[in-house]
Order: C-alpha cells, then structure tokens, then sequence
C-alpha cells in the first residue's frame, strides 16, 4: 500500500510473545529490530492474538532509541474498565477513539478487536506518526505490556511493526529466499534475478 513520501508501509516481525507477567512493574518486552534504513513516516503496532481480562490494568507502549519518552499506547482504559482484551489489535494513528469505544463495557464484554489510536492517562491521543516521522528506521523497536495488578493474566501471541515510507524497491539480501539459510537456493533465485533491475 502506498505511504507518504512515495514509498510503501512494509510489516516487520513477528516479535516474540507470550504471557504477560502479573502485577509485575516491568511487564513483556519484545523486539523487532528493523535492518533497512529510511526515514519513517508512519507507524501502527499490531498485536495477534492479545488476551488480557480487565484491559484497564494494563501499560502497553512502544519505545524507540532516540525517540525520549515511549509512545503510550493504551493505559488505564477508562479509569478502570474491565472489558477484556480478546483477538487482534493495532494501534495507528487512522484508528478508533479506544476510550470512547471501551465507554460502558463491562467485565462480561469483549473490546472489540480492530485499530484504534493510542491513548495516554485519560484518554489523552498519542500520534505515532508525529512522533516517529522523518526519525531512521533501522534499529531495535520495543513493544512493553505490563500489567500492574494483580489475580487477571494474559498473554499475546505475537507482535508486527508496520512502517510506511519503506523504499519501493528493496535490493536482494543474501538470503534472498528468506528461510533462514543462505545456500545453492538462494544462489538459484539471484542468478534469476541477474541483471534485474527496478522499474
């Protein structure tokens, strides 16, 4: 899909995942680190298969090196809301109010997977494109969900980063066939591509 700036939003992960510690100050930490250069120009976090009861319990953010204070994406849902987390959720700047959506669920309801912007204390939005645009790409991004309560677990199964204003073009890595293993395979695809150029 087109970003600004003339290039495309590229999706980077899967991060690592797993259970959310309970009533734990540091909470999960997962990353992806990103190895192409470009200059960002938006950004939206997907977490798959997010399972949290009582969403209001919870600290999610992304941090950046270079960038000073994390992106607080989600905290304290409604001063309290108990709905639970239950499916696929992003995080992006075109998304949903998330506290005007969470406004009169309860413990017996689900927040309805689906994009919503980030929000700090109060409900205040966080633009992660403002925050992010124009800085480089390549680098460590960190994903921190941590849950500062206590008898109500969770877990996620995974996290994506997906940034916009990636090259069209991306020239071949080494393992071109991206299973892990440089080999006669991805010799194969380059003497393929031998000569190639972008359009």
């Amino acid at each position: 899909m087109p970003a600004l700036g003339g290039g495309v939003d590229r999706t980077y992960g899967p991060g690592y995942a797993g259970s959310i510690p309970d009533n734990d100050a540091i909470g999960f930490l997962s990353v992806i680190n990103v190895d192409e250069s470009f200059p960002v120009d938006s950004v939206l976090v997907r977490i798959n298969g997010f399972v949290h009861g009582y969403c209001s319990d919870l600290t999610i953010e992304l941090r950046r090196p270079g960038v000073t204070q994390p992106v607080v994406l989600a905290v304290n849902i409604q001063n309290g809301n108990s709905a639970d987390f239950d499916g696929i959720y992003e995080f992006t700047d075109s998304g949903l109010d998330l506290w005007v959506t969470a406004d009169g669920l309860t413990g017996q309801d689900d927040l309805p997977p689906g994009a919503y912007k980030a929000s700090g204390a109060g409900g205040v939005i966080n633009s992660l494109n403002a925050v992010h645009n124009g800085l480089d790409a390549q680098g460590p991004w960190v994903l921190r969900i941590a849950d500062d309560d206590f008898l109500v677990a969770g877990s996620f199964e995974s996290w994506e980063l997906v940034l916009g204003g990636a090259p069209v073009c991306q020239s071949p890595a080494s393992d071109i066939n991206g299973d892990g293993v440089v080999d006669t395979a991805d010799l194969g695809l380059l003497i393929g591509e031998f000569g190639s150029m972008c359009p």
